[in-house]
């Protein structure tokens, strides 16, 4: 029953306003239609097509002859004979008798078979003159046939020809779908009209907010324009839906953070994206973690939390630790400078020996001083400079300072 229902809205769609012209066809006419149409309803398409085949061959051009070979033509399409389907409706449409809307109508369905079959030119060949021509007193053709065409120049990447064509199609529809607006948004993108692109992205993001590929080519379409305040609160946004998390995308929102001077949020976002990324198990991205805790770091500096960065530097990679106890030194954080000394004192070099025995004596801890001045005065970049502060402590000691 339900192809018999495509059946027969198909007719009504080709033949609207059958009732005011039935004038044009005999009773005889009707009376075979009404039994093709029960045959197709019952799934008896060779009958069908057996019934009808005396009214293709010796009916007189007209209205009767041209629904006939619609209905024959949907028969061979349900038994996808598409060689058959298009002579069917090829020749119902040379007829020359239907006109305006009911013409575009088969010149689109003649055209949808066209593109099936690879051949666009054909599709237009057939349906942009049914297109041009007059619709009829306060019709227009149907909004779909203009994606039709729209589609025929998109398959052979010809995007800027078939934008006026998907325009032309919003404005007659009651309604767009969606995959209209993403067929106008990469032929947007294609001609590399990033601002149209953006325009019609957001539309497509309000549209369906939870698809993550939408806010990715939004923000790809602000950023060829180089608004990065926007390109950053389209991305923030996806990153709050959870549609970013662990991507590329995140990094990059991470990252225009930063420049746009929040080093502090690019910092927290990013420390949670490397916590995260960490407990997955068997996660191969180790190295790129690696690059991603110094950028964490640097960010941290930005922030001016140097403790905190310093933490980050040497949480992964011991060989950042001398520079990670300078930081911690600037941020006047002795107990982290002595924590980070003692987990790796044979990575310590002679400045950074300095560092450490400055913050024993701010402790008041002479003897832990002098510890690590002598150690600093065996490395050749901090012998002149602890030799003097071994003195000094000497010449304390004997005043009884110390």
């Amino acid at each position: 029953m339900s192809r018999f229902i495509y059946i027969l809205f198909a007719v009504c769609l080709f033949c609207s306003g059958l009732t005011v012209q039935a004038s044009t066809l005999s009773e005889r006419q009707y009376r075979l239609l009404e039994k093709a149409q029960e045959l197709v309803a019952e799934e008896s398409y060779q009958e069908a097509l057996t019934e009808t085949q005396d009214a293709v061959d010796d009916w007189d051009p007209g209205l009767g002859l041209v629904l006939i070979l619609q209905l024959r033509g949907q028969v061979y399409q349900l038994l996808d004979q598409t060689e058959d389907t298009l002579k069917s409706y090829e020749r119902a449409l040379s007829l020359e008798v239907l006109e305006g809307t009911r013409r575009s109508a088969l010149a689109a369905a003649i055209a949808q078979l066209y593109l099936i079959d690879s051949q666009p030119e054909k599709a237009r060949e057939v349906l942009v003159p049914a297109l041009e021509a007059p619709a009829g007193e306060g019709l227009k053709h149907a909004a779909q046939a203009y994606v039709i065409v729209a589609i025929s120049y998109q398959t052979q990447e010809r995007w800027k020809d078939s934008l006026p064509w998907l325009v032309q199609a919003e404005a007659y529809a009651t309604s767009i779908p969606e995959n209209w607006l993403a067929m106008r948004a990469a032929a947007e993108f294609q001609i590399s009209d990033f601002a149209a692109a953006e325009v019609t992205m957001k539309r497509l993001v309000e549209r369906a907010p939870d698809k993550r590929n939408y806010w990715v080519q939004l923000a790809a379409a602000q950023q060829f324009q180089e608004k990065q305040a926007q390109q950053l609160a389209t991305l923030e946004i996806a990153h709050q839906r959870g549609l970013i998390a662990g991507s590329s995308e995140e990094l990059l929102m991470i990252q225009l953070q930063a420049a746009q001077d929040m080093p502090a949020r690019a910092a927290r976002n990013l420390e949670q994206r490397i916590s995260e990324l960490s407990s997955v198990e068997g996660n191969s991205e180790e190295e790129n973690l690696d690059d991603e805790r110094r950028l964490l770091s640097a960010y941290q500096r930005q922030a001016r939390d140097l403790a905190l960065a310093a933490e980050t530097m040497v949480s992964n990679d011991s060989s950042s630790v001398n520079e990670a106890i300078q930081l911690a030194m600037m941020d006047g954080n002795c107990d982290l400078v002595q924590e980070l000394s003692r987990s790796h004192v044979r990575k310590l070099e002679g400045l950074t020996m300095i560092s450490v025995a400055q913050c024993s004596l701010n402790d008041r801890d002479t003897a832990s001083a002098r510890e690590w001045f002598q150690r600093a005065s065996e490395k050749s970049d901090s012998a002149v400079i602890a030799s003097q502060w071994l003195t000094y402590l000497s010449d304390l000691q004997k005043a009884g300072l110390r």
